[in-house]
């Protein structure tokens, strides 16, 4: 076996488990999170380093002028921003800034993806 079709299996697995993870979350949400380690208390932190690791993975992604992956990470961006209003929204906050988020995020990946064919 080579070892791109190791490290790809293994990613496979890895995003099988997160997205399992994810929809456990959304079903049985307090349950879930003390399954998986967390805590409610421990949310703020979470959210944080979610941010923080966007954050790195788009500079990373820009300094190598990665431009195709740095499109799907915007993308991503976008479908994150556009949960977050739906979450937030139901729970009464502030939807605004996620849809500005989501907006940026759209209109970036479609430049990273023009400059990938460039």
């Amino acid at each position: 076996m080579s070892l791109e079709t190791f490290v790809s299996f293994v990613i496979f697995v890895a995003a099988g488990f997160l997205g399992l993870c994810g929809v456990l979350i959304l079903r049985q949400g307090e349950r879930a999170l003390s399954t998986l380690a967390h805590t409610k208390a421990s949310l703020v932190e979470t959210f944080a380093a979610r941010y923080l690791a966007m954050a790195f993975i788009m500079l990373g992604l820009v300094s190598f002028r990665e431009w195709r992956a740095l499109a799907i990470v915007l993308l991503v961006g976008a479908v994150m921003a556009a949960l977050d209003y739906h979450f937030v929204g139901k729970a009464g906050g502030k939807t605004l800034p996620h849809v500005v988020a989501g907006v940026a995020c759209f209109v970036l990946a479609a430049c990273a993806y023009s400059l990938s064919r460039a």
